[in-house]
């Protein structure tokens, strides 16, 4: 079956970008679950973040969240025996960190697992908007990202996946060879690019962005 490079079209007031899990306890060394190639990747969402506010495109960032009573953790509690601790509501390391804090007019989901859809009223908020295209950035490239681009994709919206501003994390040798975060994320994004939609980069996706205004 041949393969086509897709490219979506950008329009304003269908278009959305979400921002994954750029949290203090995944983006600063002192989180518990520090995530070091998200350094690399904070000017671009920066900037990514800024031209879309410029455009009229929602910002809409995403925090993994949880009552941290046991309550709501389930099967991540059997993945993550400390996740009460490490991303309750009531640590300040799960806020969005500093360098890209929510501005007035942007949205703020929280979400109990790895979709953005999972439990939660994105879809609501996209559907409100009209949106039917996604720009997603963010970390784990692997994890979170991709797992609400599946779900996106699932529920008919078209994706972006923004490869130079994911972030990836290495793996440790779980019984097939230790994996580095280079290699994860060259595997994610072209499952991406392949199965699932778009993946463009940071850009790439200003600059029709900008073309849109034109």
């Amino acid at each position: 079956m041949p393969k086509l490079t897709r490219s979506w079209p950008l329009t304003g007031n269908r278009t959305a970008l979400v921002i994954v899990d750029m949290q203090k306890v995944f983006c600063e060394p002192e989180g518990d679950l520090y995530v070091p190639s998200t350094r690399d990747i904070v000017p671009r969402i920066h900037e990514l973040a800024t031209a879309c506010r410029s455009a009229d495109v929602p910002v809409i960032y995403l925090r993994h969240i949880v009552r941290g009573d046991c309550s709501d953790t389930g099967r991540m509690r059997d993945l993550y025996p400390d996740v009460d601790q490490v991303l309750a509501r009531s640590n300040p390391y799960v806020e969005i960190i500093d360098e890209l804090a929510p501005e007035t007019g942007d949205i703020v989901v929280d979400k109990l697992f790895y979709s953005g859809f999972h439990g939660t009223d994105l879809d609501t908020v996209l559907r409100s908007r009209d949106v039917d295209t996604l720009m997603i950035c963010g970390t784990v490239t692997n994890v979170c990202c991709d797992t609400t681009i599946r779900d996106a994709v699932h529920r008919e919206y078209k994706v972006i996946a923004i490869g130079d501003a994911n972030a990836a994390m290495s793996y440790p040798d779980l019984g097939w060879g230790a994996v580095s975060a280079e290699e994860v994320q060259k595997v994610a994004l072209t499952t991406f690019a392949y199965e699932f939609g778009e993946v463009a980069t940071t850009a790439q996706v200003r600059q029709r962005l900008l073309d849109q205004d034109r």
